[in-house]
């Protein structure tokens, strides 16, 4: 059985998705909003907060009876109903002896970071010590971490795990406090480039989605030419991410890049977007990090690219490639 800890994410659904083609266990999904309704009778829904302390306790007291517990975490919780009585009632982690759970929980926009930094210290690091420190029987957890913690690359080097770390930003100060308290406390990191894809998240858009609604509208869209990132899709990185947390080998590195082969500027993805879709290239501008300093508040590096041969050698791969 896994666990969600945050499932209506754009991470998180494609976990679920992926479970439930790769895999025949049972979900059990976490959020603050639930959806409307279940749509899969193996994906049972609970409302949660992690920022509660309570109901942090009332989590692993919904899980203490499970001897190999894998934890992947993403998100925040808020419980409605004693937590012990909906998972009574609804017959959930009953007779679990393998329950994985994912915690993908952040208040991960840069921007937003740096202008309410209580709320963002309080959800990246005092909820996840919270969890660490309360959680029992755990078997396995993955913490999805950010290329941020790198910070500026240059020359097309790629930043292995083992490198020094200079984040770019208080965003990515707040991942590596994040990264050492997961990995003292035993458990495994995974570092991220950016995700795209669309959204499997009713009501709510990607980026990849407003590309092309825009384009698909007559509009155009202005696009980086000389940020490069190795992205990746949701797809491929939640694929990647149960993979690990099944394969016992990948437990002995605490931390492990999940990226793509190519090194792609966000000009360069736009044009496979829209091309994918039979639109307009030439809707499609490029423009320079360097031309307007006022889009962003934080600071952003130009270029960080990450090495993943680490995960295609736990992982048996030869290649690993954006799927759009």
């Amino acid at each position: 059985m896994y666990l969600i800890v945050g499932a209506k994410g754009f991470l998180g659904s494609y976990l679920i998705k992926n479970i439930l083609s790769m895999t025949k266990d049972e979900i059990i999904a976490t959020d603050m909003a639930l959806p409307e309704k279940e749509d899969n009778p193996r994906v049972k829904w609970v409302r949660c907060d992690v920022s509660n302390k309570d109901d942090i306790r009332e989590l692993n007291g919904i899980c203490s009876g499970s001897e190999n517990l894998r934890v992947f975490y993403l998100s925040l919780i808020h419980i409605s109903e004693p937590a012990s009585d909906v998972y009574k009632r609804q017959g959930m982690c009953s007779g679990s002896e393998n329950l994985r759970v994912f915690y993908l929980a952040a208040y991960h926009h840069p921007d937003q970071v740096l202008q309410n930094p209580r709320i963002a210290w309080n959800i990246n690091i005092t909820a996840l010590s919270e969890f660490l420190n309360t959680m029992e029987n755990i078997k396995v957890l993955y913490y999805p971490s950010t290329e941020v913690v790198y910070g500026q690359g240059r020359d097309g080097y790629r930043f292995k795990e083992s490198d020094e770390l200079h984040p770019a930003n208080r965003y990515g100060e707040h991942k590596t406090v994040a990264e050492r308290m997961v990995n003292v406390a035993g458990y495994n990191v995974v570092r991220f480039p950016v995700l795209m894809g669309p959204s499997l998240v009713k009501g709510k858009k990607h980026f990849y989605d407003e590309i092309v609604g825009t384009v698909q509208s007559g509009g155009s869209m202005e696009m980086f030419e000389d940020q490069k990132r190795t992205m990746i899709d949701f797809d491929t990185a939640s694929e990647m991410l149960i993979k690990l947390s099944e394969t016992p080998k990948a437990q002995e590195y605490p931390i492990v890049n999940i990226a793509g082969d190519e090194a792609l500027s966000k000009y360069e993805l736009g044009l496979r977007i829209v091309r994918k879709h039979g639109l307009d290239e030439s809707k499609i501008r490029p423009i320079s990090m360097d031309a307007d300093n006022k889009i962003f508040t934080a600071k952003r590096a130009k270029e960080t690219l990450l090495d993943n041969s680490l995960v295609k050698k736990i992982l048996h791969l030869e290649t690993l490639k954006i799927r759009l």
